[in-house]
């Protein structure tokens, strides 16, 4: 079940598509709508999130009521994420509108952290919510949030790569031992702006680690970008690694851009 169908339901159970957080979420992503109308609504929306919540926590926990209460209270929330999917059709609008919601919704604290969960499951644009994940969540309610990213988003073709995209970006920023490895593993998508994106981002954080997959990429038959192939041979000439152990590959794809000594690569 996509995003929008479960904000807004598919016709049937417990009168979906009636609900007031249906409505609400409708005037929240119009971007045609006054500002103002957007605004209330996600006043609304807040409040709704605020309020079943507290009072769900007046009920026994593990009760059916206290669920119920909260499950409103994060579909609410998740309401209010999606208004980041949608540009206005005014840019002023659509950029104070974003930075207010996401100063509001980061100072929600922890409890904001299951509904960008469950909203980043469907939604193509992630960014926003992975910046408020930064603010609110410790370093295993991050990682949380990102390995269940990392297995919707697998390397594999995705017919819109948008919130792969965001996601390897906002993983790129983390100083942590997992980052070089899964930009390593993103080199095998067989979309051409992720792969290039990863060569980008292994290149700026110095990942010596990934020196032989650098070289390896170069040795695939199937590597066809000259971009990306040029990035790489520019990359390794800038950060002035020793290539001893990969100079067969090198010489053999070495261009006429680059000069390699047996030990380092640098532009001509």
């Amino acid at each position: 079940m996509g995003l929008k169908e479960m904000l807004f339901g598919s016709g049937g159970g417990k009168g979906r598509g009636k609900t007031r957080i249906d409505k609400l979420i409708k005037r929240v992503v119009n971007q045609y709508s006054q500002s103002v109308d957007r605004y209330g609504a996600m006043e609304d929306l807040f409040k709704i999130g605020a309020q079943t919540w507290e009072k769900g926590q007046k009920h026994p926990e593990g009760s059916p009521e206290r669920h119920e209460l909260e499950e409103q209270s994060i579909e609410a929330y998740v309401a209010l994420l999606m208004r980041f999917t949608m540009n206005a059709s005014k840019s002023i609008d659509d950029e104070e509108e974003k930075g207010w919601l996401y100063k509001r919704l980061s100072a929600l604290g922890k409890p904001i952290l299951e509904p960008i969960k469950r909203f980043c499951k469907d939604a193509e644009g992630i960014a926003w919510a992975l910046r408020i994940v930064e603010d609110v969540a410790n370093e295993t309610e991050e990682w949380d949030i990102l390995d269940s990213l990392l297995e919707i988003h697998p390397p594999v073709y995705e017919r819109d790569t948008s919130a792969k995209l965001q996601m390897l970006t906002h993983i790129k920023e983390i100083e942590d031992p997992r980052v070089g490895p899964i930009l390593m593993k993103y080199l095998e998508d067989p979309d051409e702006g992720v792969r290039f994106f990863c060569i980008e981002a292994l290149i700026d954080n110095a990942e010596e680690q990934a020196k032989a997959t650098l070289v390896g990429q170069l040795d695939k038959p199937e590597e066809d970008s000259v971009r990306l192939r040029s990035r790489i041979f520019d990359g390794l000439a800038d950060l002035g690694w020793d290539l001893s152990e990969h100079a067969a590959v090198i010489r053999q794809q070495l261009g006429d851009e680059h000069r390699f000594d047996g030990k380092l690569l640098t532009r001509r």
